[in-house]
């Protein structure tokens, strides 16, 4: 009965088209607007024993009161989706469809599921008298695609103001993976301690306009490219981060042989480790701060030459590096250009696996995972949880399901579902995680 009615909020939740862009004015909060009305309809218990705060309208902060108001706790998750071009998928990513045991549609993965998950498995404690020792805050953002400016940030401005602190934040993040990916049989449930910054600059070079057919030595698109092409072959030295070091030797008692003692001991050994992880495109972006151009502009013809040209540079900044030292480190190449920054994120702090919070993760994990491990890990991407470290003690991300290679190409994607068996997990994790804190 409790999965019947998850999977079919989950369906419903999916066919609310949230999706969240860079620009909020482009933005259809008519739909987000559903979406919250949806969730008091769906959830009445969960409405009627918390207290609900709306920050810029959209961004949603609950708290359920617990015996005690000291030492609360905070899960959050988000409900904005990015796009989905229907004709690249198999079905309709807003439609909702169940087939196979599964639930079909952008945002199944990431992250409407976690927040049902939350929902449903607060409901049910609910419905059995369960009273938490601990306030026990929600926050669900509404433009975690875009940054997380406008709601969880702002969540967070909000409850600093109301001299609120966290013991921890749990966010979306790590899954729990197969460990083929670290070379073991076990599962691994890999938990974000930290993330790398997210960052995004424009870059704008100028150039002589007029006719192509009497061209400069360089043009705008040429001064461009030559930019472009020295900081791709020229990429920032690696670094074996305690983050990293601390993931490594939590896979080590599980290898043999050479390669065991090589994990156990990841600092003695970290020339020929970060030799091997830059050859891998999964554990590369790990060990040092990536740079990636996603978009170009210039030109308007085929024989203008145009006066300006631009491109966006997407920054992950690693732990041990600064916005500060990566721009010192672009401007060394020696381009002339104009920077405009579209978003800005140092790397966030990293959290200890020597807390209450790191504690009970595993043991969650242990309990509905068993044929799974917990390894600390360094989160390549981008979560709301960043924007709470001016409020929590510690950070922690990771997300209560199997996630398999195909699943994680579907996410930002085409075709993303979850299973039922997921959805189950997800329902039984967060239960047993609320109810012992």
């Amino acid at each position: 009965m409790e999965l019947d009615r998850a999977v079919k909020h989950l369906s419903q939740a999916i066919q609310f088209a949230t999706v969240s862009k860079e620009q909020p004015a482009d933005m259809n909060f008519d739909v987000f607007e559903e979406f919250i009305a949806f969730l008091e309809s769906a959830f009445p218990v969960f409405h009627e024993k918390t207290t609900r705060t709306l920050i810029n309208d959209y961004a949603l902060l609950y708290r359920w009161p617990g015996k005690e108001d000291s030492s609360p706790a905070l899960l959050t998750a988000h409900y904005d989706v990015v796009e989905a071009n229907e004709k690249d998928w198999s079905f309709p990513p807003f439609a909702g469809l169940i087939e196979d045991d599964r639930v079909l549609g952008r945002g199944a993965i990431d992250d409407k599921a976690s927040l049902i998950g939350l929902l449903e498995a607060s409901t049910s404690l609910m419905d059995s008298g369960f009273i938490p020792r601990h306030d026990i805050y929600f926050a669900f953002g509404f433009d975690e695609e875009q940054g997380g400016q406008l709601g969880a940030k702002a969540i967070a401005l909000h409850l600093k103001e109301q001299n609120i602190r966290f013991r921890f934040v749990l966010d979306e993040g790590g899954a729990v993976a197969n460990g083929k990916m670290m070379g073991v049989t076990p599962r691994i449930a890999v938990i974000g301690l930290a993330e790398k910054g997210n960052t995004s600059y424009r870059f704008t070079f100028k150039g002589k306009g007029g006719h192509s057919a009497s061209p400069p030595a360089s043009t705008a698109i040429g001064k461009m490219a030559a930019f472009i092409r020295d900081v791709e072959t020229h990429p920032r030295k690696p670094l074996l981060t305690d983050t990293v070091v601390s993931m490594l030797q939590a896979v080590a008692p599980y290898k043999t042989g050479i390669e065991g003692i090589l994990l156990s001991k990841p600092k003695r050994f970290a020339r020929l480790i970060t030799r091997i992880m830059t050859k891998n495109s999964q554990t590369a972006p790990m060990l040092r701060t990536t740079v990636a151009f996603t978009m170009a502009d210039g030109g308007s013809g085929h024989n203008i030459l145009p006066p300006t040209a631009s491109c966006v540079a997407n920054i992950r900044v690693l732990q041990g590096d600064t916005l500060e030292e990566i721009r010192s480190w672009l401007e060394s190449f020696g381009h002339t250009y104009e920077i405009t920054p579209i978003l800005e994120n140092e790397a966030t702090s990293v959290s200890s696996t020597d807390s209450e919070a790191w504690t009970l993760l595993n043991a969650c994990i242990a309990e509905v995972f068993p044929d799974a491990f917990a390894v600390p890990y360094l989160m390549t991407g981008g979560t709301d949880c960043r924007h709470y470290e001016r409020v929590v003690d510690n950070s922690y991300r990771f997300s209560p399901y199997r996630l398999d290679p195909e699943d994680l190409a579907a996410v930002h994607g085409i075709d993303e579902a979850i299973s039922f068996e997921n959805l189950k997990n997800m329902i039984q994790f967060y239960k047993s995680f609320i109810q012992e804190l």
